[in-house]
């Protein structure tokens, strides 16, 4: 192995020892195929002696490379232990190590204990599995999804990775190489990853092991192994001269060790060092004063002294002006929103200045905000450097030469009646000053006085407003508290059993007061009449209360006379994911309960929907309140670490599976218990509901509300009977609540939810996915809804406000230019651009947005203002005003826009002086092209096409190839691709490839665009995909709708778990109208299209896909295969029905389904061919409760290697549907295809287009009948 090498540069004497582990077993040859003189062992926690084999691992020389394997969960980097697979060489524990690599990464799976890398250690095993094992190891490579350094000792808690990342390599990923490097110099480690390099200064640990690595589900070819180790010489001293190096540094300046001298001194003599032979530590220029950094070599250590300076202000400019930059005499200074930027050291640093870095003068004084104006003019402020005196900006202002002449009080407050002792509310009041310019100023609350209001008398009263030397009064009312009647605060038992007794402990009567005060009442002051009450037969008694005050009248309360019912229980397991050898329920004779759901795949609880084991009883959703509680034992619950699907505890639901029904089902619940949500949260006991489903396929379901009871994870020691864990869930006509023992109560406040989908209400204890729970001392009390205590409304929340710009910062438009505003609470907005006010109080609406013309001048950047008062009257955390700079840059270009690779944004867009692409989109103007020259555009960012950026249908903004051109914008792994948010965009003949994982290609989130005839491949997920683009856009109409994906090709897109990554898709967030016409996805790692509807999302619009080809599915093109699901056109998900249409269209040699709804029971396909699909030609089937709609014309399957049978309603069978029965494709009449049916079942691969990009069908699958 020429690639392969060692280098020992030790005297004879000290030359290595070998300690190599024992020769192989036998039945490890095949997982281990060694020829050099390199090691290899399979070792640590890798699940188990017997998974130690071939199928999970492998470590396999080639003639310059090493590959090495770990596969099907088995090996793990974790916090106390390890399991790799290991390519290595002893070494000696003293010596210095410099290995280098080159990984290149077949396969990778995103997990946060995956890795691969080099590694140094201080032990290994041969081929053996201890669950436990681990050891000191440091190790430069991929850990937790990204390349970083990292290190491990026996005497530590955890994996040491935090600052060691390489924040400029690309996640690890199929198809990504790293060039690594490992060197341990003395007892210092620097490890590399490309041209990035960490010191590791703290790692004590032995080494003796130097080698290769891989863990969990990856696998990496190594190339340009190189291996050099050196004897760790006696240094006797390190010389450093520093007199030619830099030594003076900026704060926050590069290191520069040019020009520095170091020299090694031994038993032998001098050696002259070069930068790769030592390593420099502790240089830190974030602060002035004296850094002192450190020579390590060979374990010697020299100090060099360094001067860090600090910077200094030598340029200042006003970037945007305060908000109010027009004053009237007596108005006090206020200079928010001035925005200051600083250059220092003559360009070194440009940054924004704090308030605090300068002083501001106005007429030769220095003026504080605060300050009263009171000499009329134009004002020239000076903002002036504190650091540097010398350095200053100036702005204009004015002081106006004009009186107050009045106030007046727009709007009164909202409070205008006052009770005794009240203090003085003046939310909502508008005040304007008027001057003798004609002008009017609204006032904000902090610049008027306000007189004292006296609320200790009663009376008609007033609050005066000053403001320079002006009045103006708001009348009020100042009276007593007036009774206003009685209210029962609290109620007693309410629901009873015929011949029971009434019982009234617990009421509590209450007078009410005018201004919102109760009184607790005595209970000699008001008597019970229960006169009406008949504890023999069912009903409703009212019960008044009779005040002994006669001024005040009878209050009355309702009771309810039920039969007693004894509850009948029943078990049931329902929803996907479950298994009856899974999910059972056991009632024991002693009358516990126990509710099992084993395994990871053993049910679920999502924010949509559910599988469970349920042990249940039922009760009237709409007449019957409840509580239920029981004393729970844990036995085990979730794995480690939590995947966010399991639960366990009491749930209310409005509606259950059928028995062993393993369909998706959606119901509204509340539930107490273990519970998460997410593999990030905290999983531990809440009180979670989950509300909006309409139906059991999850339409219009909003998703879950969970509060937390308890953060701590229940297990079998913190629960009963070790320690009290009584879980309590109760419905009230206010919502639900959850408590743990006796503790406080939470309360989610939603009454309604459990009378949606049926009249039942089901109420019992519940499993899902990995929980064992044993249920004891079951208490459940049934209510009567109509009598139980009144709803109580739930407390408003404050608002934070916000107010966001949503028009474009980048333009080519001119005179027609808009303001785009948009709050989320209700006020008042001024704009100023420039130094002039353009809309003046305009009133904004909560989520409305407020367009306001400002023209732009033409090719140049214009400054805005806005000032965003909230209204007080509302609910909110703040009510100071908003203030938000903002600049909108204009530029335009004559005719088409020529971009290239070489392009600048400086260019004129001209052929001989082209842009770059993002200016080129940014200023394209409705109508005009941008012209694509040939070349590879390679990026770091994404491209995007933003919200509003958008063409007309008359004049569409076109993105194309030059003539005769292929140019690639190649995204380099390093970003998502192309984020089309703007509509009408025509984008045509133009390669996209390479985002970065799990990341799309294209996506395409706006309306009425085409990109046609251009290419999708090696994305990090689906190449090109239709849905929303802004994750909080929930309103279904502004999903993207009517664009068409034309003439145009995805293959080889695969994401890092190789499961996700489709070549087309219109899912979960697309609109209507949405077209593929043309189209070719072929060798893409999970389905060549994917129409995925989520029930917790909703029904998505009708996609149409014609004259469209998909194969090759569910793996690549070099013959990778995927864990996805591999069909070639999948038209649905989750029951949800959406009337897709296909036609015209072919599937083959896909690695799943040709054509699957994949439980959409409403498709419609007509004119479609099937063949030798590994999974079945067809696939038209949903779930058993939901009613089929599917339609199937001219449809022809046909298999020739595989046996898999068409599934399909009895119904589609016809005349023109030859449908697979697993040994014949046959119509309705009985008549069978056979080969001689078709012109040629050999494919022509790849498919050609003609000139206008149609594809040229030739005579594959065409059927002769």
């Amino acid at each position: 192995m020429e690639a392969l090498k060692q280098v020992f540069a030790l005297s004879m004497s000290t030359l290595l020892v070998f300690s190599p582990v024992t020769t192989l077993a036998d039945n490890h040859e095949e997982m281990i195929d060694i020829t050099s003189d390199w090691q290899g062992s399979v070792f640590g926690n890798n699940g188990g002696q017997d998974g130690i084999n071939s199928e999970n691992f492998e470590i396999k020389e080639s003639d310059s490379a090493v590959t090495l394997r770990s596969s099907n969960d088995k090996g793990k980097i974790e916090s106390n232990a390890e399991g790799i697979a290991y390519y290595f060489k002893n070494i000696p524990k003293d010596a210095n190590v410099e290995m280098t690599a080159t990984a290149e990464v077949s396969s990778w799976t995103a997990n946060d204990q995956v890795g691969f890398g080099i590694m140094l250690r201080n032990n290994v095993l041969d081929n053996e599995n201890i669950g436990d094992f681990t050891g000191d190891y440091i190790a430069a490579g991929a850990l937790d999804q990204s390349m970083k350094g990292f290190y491990n000792q026996n005497d530590l808690d955890s994996v040491v990775k935090e600052g060691y990342e390489f924040d400029e390599a690309n996640a690890p990923a199929p198809d990504e190489k790293f060039e690594l490097k490992l060197e341990k110099n003395g007892g210092l480690y620097r490890v590399s990853v490309g041209d990035e390099t960490k010191v590791i200064e703290d790692f004590e640990g032995d080494v003796e092991y130097a080698g290769l690595f891989t863990s969990r589900n990856t696998e990496v070819t190594y190339s340009n192994v190189s291996l050099e180790v050196e004897e760790q010489k006696d240094i006797k001293e390190l010389q450093v001269d520093s007199s030619d190096m830099k030594t003076e540094y900026l704060v926050e300046e590069e290191l520069d060790t040019k020009g520095l001298r170091v020299t090694a001194v031994d038993e032998n003599g001098e050696e002259e060092l070069t930068s790769k032979d030592y390593i420099v530590t502790g240089f830190d220029s974030s602060d002035p004063g004296t850094n002192t950094m450190y020579i390590h070599y060979n374990g010697v250590v020299e100090a060099v002294d360094l001067s860090i300076n600090d910077l200094s202000v030598t340029d200042m400019d006003v970037q945007f002006l305060p908000a109010k930059t027009t004053y009237y005499p007596g108005d006090t200074f206020d200079y928010e929103g001035l925005t200051i930027i600083g250059e220092f050291n003559d360009g070194y640093q440009t940054r924004e200045l704090s308030s605090d870095e300068y002083t501001i003068v106005i007429d030769g004084v220095e003026i504080k905000e605060g300050d009263t104006l009171e000499k009329p003019g134009m004002k020239e402020v000076t903002v002036v450097s504190k650091e540097n005196s010398e350095v200053a900006a100036n702005f204009q202002m004015e002081v106006v030469d004009a009186k107050i002449t009045g106030l007046d009080i727009r709007q009164d407050p909202e409070k205008t009646t006052y009770f005794i002792d009240n203090e003085i509310q003046l939310d909502g009041i508008v005040v304007y000053a008027e001057y003798s310019d004609g002008n009017e100023v609204r006032l904000i609350r902090d610049s008027y006085e306000v007189s004292p209001l006296d609320t200790s008398t009663e009376g008609e009263k007033q609050i005066e407003i000053a403001h320079k030397g002006e009045k103006a009064q708001v009348n009020v009312t100042v009276k007593e508290k007036e009774v206003t009647g009685l209210e029962v605060t609290n109620y007693p038992q309410t629901t009873y059993d015929i011949d029971e007794e009434l019982n009234m402990d617990g009421l509590e009567v209450s007078e009410v007061y005018d201004n919102g005060d109760r009184q607790v009442l005595n209970g000699n002051k008001y008597e019970v009449n229960d006169e009406q009450y008949d504890a023999s037969s069912p009903g409703v008694t009212e019960i008044s209360v009779h005040p002994k005050t006669e001024s005040l009248d009878p209050v009355s309360f309702k009771v309810t006379t039920r039969e007693a019912k004894d509850q009948d229980w029943h078990s049931r397991i329902f929803g996907q994911s479950v298994g009856e050898d899974t999910n059972t329920v056991n009632v024991n004779d002693e009358g516990t309960v126990d509710i099992l759901a084993e395994g990871p795949s053993s049910g679920k609880i999502t924010g949509d929907h559910d599988g469970i084991t349920y042990y249940y009883t039922e009760i009237d959703a709409e007449q019957d309140n409840f509580e239920l509680s029981a004393d729970i034992h844990v036995n085990n619950y979730a794995k480690e670490p939590h995947d966010g699907q399991e639960s366990f505890g009491i749930m209310a639901r409005d509606a259950i599976g059928e028995p062993n029904e393993t369909s998706v089902f959606a119901s509204n619940v509340a539930a107490v218990g273990g519970y998460s949500g997410g593999t990030t949260a905290e999983n531990g006991t809440q009180l979670f509901v989950r509300t909006g489903v309409e139906s059991s396929d999850g339409s219009g379901s909003e998703g879950i509300q969970k509060t937390m009871l308890d953060s701590e994870k229940p297990n079998s020691e913190n629960t009963y009977p070790e320690t009290g864990y009584k879980l309590t869930l109760a419905k009230t006509n206010s919502g639900y609540t959850g408590k743990i023992n006796d503790g406080e109560e939470k309360l989610l406040y939603e009454p309604e939810i459990l009378n949606v989908q049926d009249d039942k209400m089901y109420v019992g204890f519940y499993t899902a996915r990995v929980a064992h729970i044993e249920v004891s001392n079951i208490d459940l009390n049934v209510t009567a809804a109509e009598t139980d205590e009144p709803k109580i409304d739930p407390p408003t929340e404050p608002t934070e406000p916000n107010m966001e710009v949503l028009s474009l910062e980048k333009s080519s438009k001119t005179n027609d230019y808009e303001v785009m505003l948009r709050s989320n609470v209700d006020g008042v907005v001024n704009l100023k651009q420039g130094t002039e006010i353009i809309a003046k109080d305009n009133e904004l609406e909560a989520g409305e947005i407020t367009v306001i013309e400002a023209p732009l001048e033409e090719n140049e950047s214009t400054n805005f203002t806005s000032v965003f008062l909230p209204d007080d009257t509302q609910t909110l955390t703040s009510y100071d005003q908003i203030i938000t700079n903002f600049s909108v840059t204009n530029r335009t270009f004559d005719g088409d826009i020529y971009v290239s690779p070489e392009g600048t944004s400086s260019g004129q867009g001209t052929e001989e002086d082209p842009v770059d692409l993002d200016t080129a989109v940014n200023y394209v103007n409705e109508g005009q092209t941008i012209i694509v020259t040939d070349g590879e555009y390679v990026r770091e960012s994404k491209l995007e096409m933003k919200k509003y950026n958008d063409g007309t249908e008359d004049a569409m903004k076109i993105l194309k190839a030059a003539p005769d051109a292929t140019p690639v914008i190649d995204f380099d792994k390093q970003s998502e691709g192309v984020v089309l948010s703007g509509d009408y965009w025509h984008v045509e003949g133009i390669d996209f490839a390479r985002s970065a994982g799990n990341t799309k290609g294209f996506v395409i989130g706006g309306d009425n665009n085409i990109v046609e005839n251009s290419r999708f491949y090696e994305h990090g997920d689906t190449g090109l995909q239709i849905s929303r683009t802004d994750s909080e856009e929930d309103d279904k109409s502004e999903w993207p709708s009517n664009n068409l994906v034309l003439n145009s090709t995805s293959f080889d897109n695969r994401d890092p778990s190789e499961n996700n990554a489709d070549g087309f898709a219109a899912k979960l967030t697309s609109g209507e109208g949405n077209v593929f016409r043309g189209t070719i996805a072929h060798n893409n790692i999970d389905d060549g299209w994917d129409l995925y509807t989520k029930v917790g999302t909703g029904e998505i619009g009708s996609v149409l896909i014609e004259d469209s080809i998909a194969y090759h599915n569910g793996f690549l093109t070099d013959g990778t295969q995927g864990s996805g699901d591999k069909n070639g056109f999948k038209l649905g998900g989750e029951g949800v029905n959406v009337p897709h249409i296909i036609r015209n269209s072919i599937a083959f040699d896909n690695g799943a389904v040709g054509f699957t709804s994949n439980s959409n029971p409403g498709v419609i396909a007509h004119n479609n061919v099937s063949f030798n699909n590994a999974g079945g030609n067809l696939d038209f089937s949903t779930y058993p409760d939901i009613d089929e709609a599917f339609e199937l014309e001219n449809f022809v399957s046909y298999q020739h290697d595989y046996q898999a049978e068409d599934v399909y309603p009895e119904s589609l069978e016809s005349e023109t549907n030859y449908l697979y029965d697993g040994s014949s494709s046959v119509n309705s009449s009985g008549v069978e295809l056979t080969e001689e049916d078709f012109t040629s079942t050999n494919p022509d691969l790849p498919y050609k287009r003609d000139v206008d990009g149609d594809i040229v069908w030739g005579d594959f699958l065409e059927f002769k009948k």
